[in-house]
């Protein structure tokens, strides 16, 4: 890394009431995601710039979402704005967010925060030296139904958590625009970074500390691997993860503790079921917090921008998903290849 890159421009970042912005990156999570919820503030869309390296499309995206401002490099934009969102493919989070934050501009970042821990790591360190907030997009700490999870495991209501099984099984449809899942040449990683950077995160969230990893198995023969399971532990609690992108399966948990059974639907946001130690089993309804995926994008921007312009910690901070990152990573190392046929896996667990 040169020293020119790790020089702070700007050591000491003053809050801005109005902060200017820039979406580097205009795919499917700036369309879906992003933009939705930039427009519903009106304080920062006049000097809202779009990104893109593809000119007919974030001309585009600036028409539909009547944004005034839209270039084709990032580099035009690092002396013009205060904070960033980058929303680029996952190899290039890390090189793109480092160069905004040694010019000591804020860095809203898309999952997976970096390609490795490591880097991660470089992402937080140079955060703090040059006094600038790193968010990081990981929006499942948000759902409500997994916040009430979190805080049941947190206060002990169930006694110590024993098991965690979670389960996410959907076939890939995301309209990605620029096809980076399944470049070889960009990556060898598939459904465990994607889908995994949300389920490993709540794991390490849950439970306060990186899990260590028992076994991880997929269907990897040197590409993308499609399928992967992995069995953890921490403490006295053993867990399991599947996570599949070929096959649709229910998208579950199942937090066993010492006194009960927390289960629940991934995307249900409004309830949870709590089996009791004599069986009895009550659904808990959930009312407050964001319920639909819009709040989401809408909560976790609104933190951003807050961030930068009250001076306050980001709702997800880059340096709070450094253990998922690298229990993802001792993932990756410890992996072997399913037995064959490798689709016995899911008919283990669903069949």
């Amino acid at each position: 890394m040169s020293k020119t890159l790790m020089q702070p421009s700007k050591p000491f970042v003053a809050p801005v009431s109005s902060p200017k912005i820039a979406l580097i990156g205009c795919g499917a999570i700036a369309e879906q995601y992003y933009l939705p919820a930039l427009i519903k503030h009106p304080s920062i869309l006049d000097g809202l710039i779009l990104v893109d390296g593809n000119k007919a499309r974030v001309q585009k995206l600036a028409i539909r979402f009547n944004v005034k401002n839209f270039l084709a490099d990032y580099r035009e934009v690092l002396e013009e704005v205060d904070g960033v969102i980058v929303a680029v493919p996952t190899h290039l989070h890390y090189p793109i967010s480092m160069e905004f934050l040694a010019r000591g501009i804020h860095v809203l970042c898309e999952k997976p925060l970096a390609e490795s821990v490591e880097k991660g790591q470089q992402m937080v360190d140079q955060a703090r030296q040059t006094g600038v907030v790193l968010a990081a997009n990981y929006q499942r700490r948000l759902y409500p139904n997994l916040v009430k999870v979190k805080e049941l495991i947190t206060n002990r209501t169930l006694g110590d958590p024993l098991s965690i099984k979670y389960y996410v099984g959907e076939q890939f449809d995301w309209p990605t625009a620029s096809g980076f899942y399944f470049n070889a040449e960009l990556t060898a990683r598939g459904v465990l970074r994607d889908r995994g950077a949300h389920v490993m995160d709540v794991i390490c969230w849950w439970l306060n500390q990186k899990p260590v990893v028992l076994s991880s198995q997929n269907d990897s023969f040197g590409g993308s691997e499609a399928v992967a399971h992995v069995r953890f532990k921490s403490n006295k609690c053993e867990g399991v993860v599947l996570l599949s992108w070929l096959s649709k399966f229910p998208c579950r948990f199942s937090v066993e503790c010492e006194a009960g059974i927390i289960q629940g639907d991934i995307y249900d946001y409004r309830t949870i079921t709590i089996t009791n130690g004599f069986g009895r089993t009550k659904q808990v309804e959930i009312r407050n917090g964001p319920m639909v995926y819009a709040d989401m994008a809408y909560t976790m921007v609104s933190g951003f921008i807050q961030a930068i312009s009250q001076n306050q910690k980001p709702l997800v901070a880059g340096s709070d998903v450094l253990p998922s990152l690298q229990f993802i990573d001792e993932c990756y190392a410890a992996a072997s290849r399913f037995d064959m046929p490798w689709y016995n896996v899911l008919q283990v667990q669903y069949g």
